[in-house]
């Protein structure tokens, strides 16, 4: 009994790296090509992007929050961070200075969200999605609804340069998880937004400031599309609105899966790659399979169903046996 109770604890605790695991011999028998090097590091490097947003995310839900605008603030990021680099992009100094005009001008729209939802008590999905349709409408106004490329030879290498064979891209984003990880594991601040989000009105009653919990986790969130909206555009030195239409759904699916519950104050940051990595070997492994274009796509949306229905499931479950 007490075997078999400790191999479901053992399930269900390490979910993602079983379905990771039994999802890679599936397609070594159907595909044996698919874990190829060249097959592996792309999946590295788009997961990199998305998962930098994706670790936001998970804090955002951790605290008790979500943005909806996220993937239209990183359409911003490409083609903001495009238009620069174009126009101050033939020093290292103004290639500088266009990332950071470019991630401040993302952080804002971050912290109108927080300005919005903290002190105009807008519940988020209403606020964020508000602003996803006002950032989306800019970005067309901006570009006339065209794509924007830029030809920028430091960029090219930044998306393109290795180190010991791995993409510069994922070094980046496993720099970010190991700093996401330890503010959230062993600082004040980050314990403030496990608090925030498992009671609100706990954290309050113990002395936190839970507005600036919540306000700053939505700028983080601003800054999370900027800086992924810059890798984006090293690999594909091009932005345009209809890139990353699918960023929020895929980082709360991420989350989700990660084992991060949508009901706020637990979860984990470094699961959340776990969760990301899952997804892009299974949006890989379609592709491999011949499921390309809007197969892909529907494919994408059910899978975030399931992913929401399995937590809103397992959320039931754990109520009832408290």
């Amino acid at each position: 009994m007490q075997r078999s109770s400790g191999i479901r604890r053992f399930a269900r605790e390490n979910a993602v790296l079983l379905l990771f695991i039994l999802f890679i011999l599936l397609m070594i028998s159907v595909k044996p090509s698919f874990v190829r090097i060249s097959n592996i590091k792309n999946v590295l490097i788009d997961a990199s992007i998305y998962g930098v947003a994706a670790l936001a995310m998970t804090i955002a839900i951790i605290t008790g929050a979500f943005d909806l605008s996220l993937s239209s603030n990183f359409a911003w990021a490409q083609i903001f961070f495009c238009y620069l680099l174009n126009l101050w992009g033939r020093t290292p100094l103004g290639i500088l200075a266009a990332f950071a005009v470019m991630a401040l001008t993302c952080t804002l729209f971050g912290a109108v969200n927080g300005i919005v939802v903290v002190f105009g008590k807008i519940p988020p999905f209403i606020a964020t999605l508000g602003m996803m349709t006002a950032i989306k409408g800019w970005c067309l106004l901006f570009t006339d609804g065209n794509m924007i490329s830029t030809s920028n030879a430091f960029i090219t290498m930044m998306g393109k340069g290795t180190f010991l064979g791995i993409s510069y891209l994922t070094y980046i984003f496993a720099a970010i998880v190991l700093l996401a990880s330890y503010v959230m594991r062993y600082t004040r601040y980050g314990r403030n937004l496990y608090a925030t989000g498992g009671n609100l009105s706990a954290a309050k009653l113990s002395g936190i400031n839970v507005n600036f919990s919540r306000f700053s986790i939505f700028a983080i969130l601003g800054l999370s599309a900027g800086i992924a909206g810059a890798m984006f555009v090293c690999l594909m030195r091009a932005g345009s609105v209809l890139y990353g239409t699918d960023l929020s759904l895929t980082c709360v699916a991420a989350t989700v899966v990660g084992g991060t519950p949508l009901t706020g104050g637990r979860g984990s940051v470094r699961r959340t790659v776990g969760g990301i990595l899952l997804i892009y070997v299974l949006y890989k492994g379609l592709a491999f399979l011949g499921l390309q274009g809007y197969y892909n796509t529907m494919i994408r949306g059910i899978v975030l169903l399931l992913v929401v229905s399995f937590d809103a499931f397992m959320t039931r479950n754990e109520s009832s046996r408290k």
